[in-house]
């Protein structure tokens, strides 16, 4: 196991979970996009702590980016290439939740997890596939890796969508049309882009231990008392768990996975099939 690998760190939610598991796998040029600044610099600081303590030399930039914006997104993008002129991973975490009702309430609320959770997602892999189509096959990037040619890949995009994508939970309708958009974009993009050897896949986390499963007392409550129980496991899923395998996905060692919707949440989808 690496020695980047450190279970005292703070781990606040999927996407911070994600950086380190790239870090601890070997990945030392890492772009962290958010619009939270203040924990795009945590997770920057965590990261540099790791590789200082592997004396790792490595690069961690943070870009603060708004993905409900086009204008924010096409010019954060633009940044990421200018500093390290290539992608080879992408894993799209941003996400939001709101529990607002029947289909008859909130526009705003509706208009807002769309804007973030699909389209949002939607503008990032846009800007990333710009980025992917006219780099070279990551075998011819890195000899050193001695990636058999037939495996090579010019990127791979994982998409974080969830397990609600395959089946319903009450007043959450808006988040979960969003997340199941996530999985049909996945397959349309995987079909679209193999041709250029970018493969694109998704995780779909189950309820797991982050920021978004602690709201309020209350959510939490409901969470523990009801949703847990129906997890064969009978327990919250760890961010780390839902990171590692998107890094798998990501990397040459799926190299034949395409166009998957993986759900990460210890068999309770497969309770509702």
């Amino acid at each position: 196991m690496s020695t980047l690998y450190r279970r005292d760190v703070d781990i606040a939610g999927i996407g911070r979970a994600t950086a380190i598991a790239f870090a601890r796998t070997g990945c030392n040029k890492v772009a962290l996009l958010d619009l939270n600044e203040i924990g795009l610099n945590e997770t920057k600081h965590i990261l540099e702590s790791l590789y200082a303590s592997a004396n790792v030399p490595a690069i961690v930039e943070t870009f603060i980016i708004d993905i409900s914006l086009p204008e924010s997104v096409s010019r954060t993008y633009a940044l990421v290439k200018s500093k390290f002129h290539r992608i080879d991973y992408a894993v799209q975490c941003a996400g939001i939740a709101m529990s607002i009702g029947k289909q008859t309430d909130s526009l705003e609320q509706f208009d807002r997890q769309i804007a973030v959770n699909y389209r949002g997602l939607w503008l990032c892999t846009r800007e990333t596939f710009k980025i992917m189509s006219n780099q070279s096959l990551d075998s011819e990037a890195y000899p050193e890796a001695e990636i058999m040619p037939i495996r090579a890949q010019r990127g791979s995009v994982v998409n974080l969508s969830s397990n609600l994508a395959h089946y319903a939970q009450p007043q959450s309708g808006a988040y979960i049309g969003s997340k199941g958009a996530v999985c049909a974009l996945t397959r349309a993009d995987a079909m679209d882009y193999a041709s250029q050897r970018i493969r694109v896949n998704a995780v779909l986390p189950g309820i797991t231990e982050t920021p978004m499963t602690n709201p309020s007392p209350e959510v939490r409550a409901w969470l523990e008392e009801v949703a847990v129980q129906r997890v064969p496991f009978k327990r919250f899923g760890l961010p780390e768990e839902i990171a590692d395998v998107s890094v798998f996905l990501a990397g040459n060692g799926a190299s034949l996975v395409n166009g998957v919707n993986l759900a990460v949440d210890g068999g309770l989808v497969s309770g509702f099939n």
